[in-house]
């Protein structure tokens, strides 16, 4: 087998607390063991301009502009005699690397989210030049082979830090209670998400009020973890829907600036009585991560939810919106929603007290640890170069 030199990019650098960011901080320094850290290279395009830098003994080569920084893949392939170029993240705004994969110029594999119904012609056109493409979850394998693509791997999910995403109890953590204004006595809704249209969330807080006028009993209190003015003012939005007084939302500097690491966003977790995340996701990371701390899920019954999810309540969509880039989303159904959490609050109201489940804990640690995945992209590699040594 021809000994792979990889060069790794998911656009974020690996100190960052973005989600390509912390794709990239577990999986490198594994690739690094397997490899050796002189054979994997990672392009940071984002945030690391002009210089090389480094992370874990490991290259971190510059970028040029936010993109997926296809300006300077190709120069940073051939000048440092890499054999495959491995990429995590959107396929959508692929430009020149199909071209360049097309030309045998890079030996591209694609680590990708599929957050659609269906794919436009002209994206399958571009990400059939891919030598492989390995969708992030089972859904989005089905949605590839669907679209006809000869090239698509089996999946393999984004993983956890099971160290770190663990459950711990609400008594433990005052501060953290107190600052997203929980307490023992409310119905604690923790809603994540992007600040982006297709996430849905003005459909989840108008759930929310309705929810709260079918059990005004319950207390809720609910606590937004997004960018609050980027597609959609939601400052707006709660005060329209009457949600300010229950609301809680991070601190907007912090939270540009990725302020909140993997540590902080545990304990938040944590502190929830039910995550809200019902959006038609291309992984559903929010997901597995509630579930590593026990926390039950409401989320959306199409795409990636249902194989994610074990403890929890699904929400089927009530439509589909084809967005101007030709892709369908599915919108959730904001009645089933406010169901969902009614149905949330009656078994907590039912245990009398704060509910966690062992099952889904057993299952994220079982499936979903760093190690684990990085197994399975090891035989993936390793297949990628097998491949490239009968080609020549």
């Amino acid at each position: 087998m021809i000994a792979p030199r990889i060069l790794f990019n998911a656009k974020d650098h690996p100190t960052l607390n973005s989600g390509y960011g912390v794709i990239a901080r577990y999986i490198t320094p594994l690739l690094g063991e397997r490899y050796g850290k002189d054979n994997v290279l990672i392009m940071a395009p984002v945030y690391q301009r002009d210089s090389e830098g480094e992370f874990q003994g490991m290259r971190v080569l510059p970028g040029v502009n936010p993109t997926f920084g296809e300006e300077i893949i190709a120069d940073h392939y051939e000048r440092n005699g890499c054999n495959m170029l491995l990429q995590v993240g959107d396929t959508w705004p692929l430009g020149a690397l199909p071209d360049l994969a097309r030309d045998d110029r890079v030996l591209w594999v694609q680590w990708a989210p599929v957050d659609w119904l269906g794919m436009p012609k002209n994206i399958v056109n571009r990400i059939r030049f891919a030598h492989m493409l390995v969708p992030f979850t089972k859904a989005g394998e089905a949605q590839l082979r669907q679209a006809g693509l000869p090239n698509v791997a089996p999946a393999i999910w984004l993983g956890l830090n099971t160290d770190l995403w663990q459950p711990r109890p609400r008594e433990t953590l005052p501060k953290t209670m107190k600052s997203l204004n929980f307490s023992e006595d409310t119905f604690n809704i923790l809603l994540v998400g992007a600040n982006q249209e297709r996430k849905r969330i003005r459909q989840q807080l108008e759930a929310v009020r309705l929810f709260r006028q079918f059990a005004p009993e319950s207390n809720p209190r609910l606590y937004l973890h997004t960018m609050m003015k980027i597609e959609r003012d939601l400052n707006a939005d709660l005060d329209e829907l009457g949600l300010v007084d229950i609301t809680g939302w991070p601190d907007q500097y912090r939270m540009a600036h990725g302020g909140f690491g993997e540590d902080n966003m545990a304990a938040i977790f944590n502190c929830a009585d039910v995550v809200l995340n019902c959006c038609q996701e291309g992984f559903g990371l929010a997901q597995t991560q509630a579930q590593a701390c026990g926390v039950p899920v409401i989320y959306l019954t199409e795409g990636a939810g249902p194989e994610l999810v074990v403890f929890g309540t699904g929400v089927p969509p009530m439509a589909v919106e084809t967005a101007r880039n030709q892709m369908t989303i599915a919108m959730p159904s904001t009645p089933g929603i406010a169901e969902a959490l009614k149905y949330q609050w009656e078994k907590r109201k039912e245990a009398g007290q704060t509910r966690r489940s062992e099952k889904a804990i057993l299952f994220i640690r079982d499936n979903f640890s760093w190690p684990k995945i990085a197994e399975q992209w090891f035989a993936c590699i390793e297949r990628v170069m097998e491949d490239r040594e009968r080609y020549c």
